[in-house]
Protein backbone atom coordinates (compact mmCIF):
# COMPACT_ATOMS: atom_id res chain seq x y z
CA UNK A 1 0.00 0.00 0.00
CA UNK A 2 2.85 2.41 0.70
CA UNK A 3 4.51 2.47 -2.70
CA UNK A 4 5.24 0.43 -5.79
CA UNK A 5 8.57 -1.28 -6.39
CA UNK A 6 9.61 -1.75 -2.78
CA UNK A 7 9.73 -5.35 -1.68
CA UNK A 8 10.58 -7.19 1.54
CA UNK A 9 14.05 -6.22 2.83
CA UNK A 10 14.38 -3.28 0.43
CA UNK A 11 16.52 -0.29 1.35
CA UNK A 12 16.09 3.17 -0.12
CA UNK A 13 18.43 6.11 0.32
CA UNK A 14 17.06 9.65 0.15
CA UNK A 15 19.83 12.27 -0.02
CA UNK A 16 18.90 15.75 1.16
CA UNK A 17 17.05 17.60 -1.55
CA UNK A 18 15.40 14.56 -3.13
CA UNK A 19 11.66 15.03 -2.61
CA UNK A 20 9.68 11.84 -2.17
CA UNK A 21 6.29 10.46 -1.22
CA UNK A 22 3.60 9.65 -1.25
CA UNK A 23 3.92 7.49 -4.34
CA UNK A 24 1.48 8.50 -7.11
CA UNK A 25 -1.89 6.80 -6.73
CA UNK A 26 -1.20 5.31 -3.30
CA UNK A 27 -3.33 7.80 -1.35
CA UNK A 28 -6.34 7.01 -3.53
CA UNK A 29 -5.61 3.28 -3.29
CA UNK A 30 -5.58 3.48 0.52
CA UNK A 31 -9.01 5.11 0.86
CA UNK A 32 -11.28 2.86 2.88
CA UNK A 33 -8.42 0.75 4.22
CA UNK A 34 -8.08 0.44 7.97
CA UNK A 35 -4.56 -0.98 8.23
CA UNK A 36 -1.58 -2.36 6.38
CA UNK A 37 0.51 -5.39 7.12
CA UNK A 38 3.73 -3.49 6.48
CA UNK A 39 6.56 -2.23 8.60
CA UNK A 40 8.85 0.54 7.43
CA UNK A 41 11.76 1.98 9.37
CA UNK A 42 13.13 5.44 8.66
CA UNK A 43 16.47 6.54 10.05
CA UNK A 44 17.26 10.25 10.27
CA UNK A 45 20.89 11.13 10.77
CA UNK A 46 22.47 14.34 11.97
CA UNK A 47 25.32 13.96 9.49
CA UNK A 48 25.27 12.81 5.86
CA UNK A 49 25.70 9.12 5.12
CA UNK A 50 28.47 8.06 2.77
CA UNK A 51 27.75 5.43 0.16
CA UNK A 52 30.16 2.51 -0.10
CA UNK A 53 31.59 1.21 -3.35
CA UNK A 54 29.39 -1.89 -3.11
CA UNK A 55 26.25 0.21 -2.64
CA UNK A 56 27.08 2.17 -5.79
CA UNK A 57 27.03 -1.12 -7.71
CA UNK A 58 23.42 -1.65 -6.55
CA UNK A 59 22.22 1.86 -7.38
CA UNK A 60 19.03 2.06 -9.45
CA UNK A 61 19.50 5.23 -11.48
CA UNK A 62 15.77 5.31 -12.30
CA UNK A 63 14.68 5.31 -8.63
CA UNK A 64 14.43 9.12 -8.22
CA UNK A 65 12.05 9.21 -11.19
CA UNK A 66 9.79 6.52 -9.68
CA UNK A 67 8.09 9.24 -7.64
CA UNK A 68 6.79 10.92 -10.79
CA UNK A 69 3.32 9.92 -11.95
CA UNK A 70 3.60 8.26 -15.35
Amino acid sequence: MSRKGIEKESITYHPMGLPHGPHPGKIEESLGSEETHELAVMIDTFKPLNMTESSLDLDDEKYPYSWIKS
